[in-house]
């Protein structure tokens, strides 16, 4: 039986300036299920109250890499790389809404369909600036994934 599972979670992010391929929020953590799944990451929804339309690159693992806090240069390292499952691009092309909303995914041209198989339940991300944002909310940042379980 196929579930679909949406989990949003606030990034816990500064209200500082971030530089070009710093990490944006630390270490993001998607609670699937409580015991481990197979399935397929279908969506990502970024919501952006600040509507800055802020570009990422968003890098999804299926078991949970090294800690890399807030505002630290992405440094991943090769046993977390290995865990690596996807790569998603949101550009500032992708937002709508003023800036405030990019939905990727979800779009009859561009369907993701990342195979996923994870043993704790958990999905995890790091969004990594490609510019420049900066903040006035430390809740102004919230990331959703879509997955579908097998």
């Amino acid at each position: 039986m196929r579930r679909v599972r949406r989990i949003a979670v606030t990034a816990d992010i500064g209200t500082k300036a971030y530089t070009a391929s710093d990490v944006v929020g630390g270490l993001t953590t998607f609670a699937i299920t409580d015991h481990g799944f197979d399935g397929q990451l279908s969506s990502v929804l970024v919501t952006d109250a600040a509507a800055q339309g802020e570009a990422y690159t968003l890098y999804f693992f299926e078991a949970e890499p090294s800690a890399i806090a807030d505002d630290a240069a992405w440094a991943p390292t090769l046993a977390d790389l290995k865990k690596l499952v996807t790569t998603v691009v949101v550009g500032t092309v992708d937002y709508s809404h003023g800036g405030s909303v990019a939905l990727l995914g979800e779009h009859e041209d561009a369907e993701m369909r990342v195979p996923l198989h994870s043993d704790s339940g958990n999905l995890y991300m790091y969004a990594v600036a490609t510019a420049t944002p900066d903040y006035a909310a430390v809740t102004d940042l919230v990331f959703t994934a879509t997955v579908e379980v097998f």
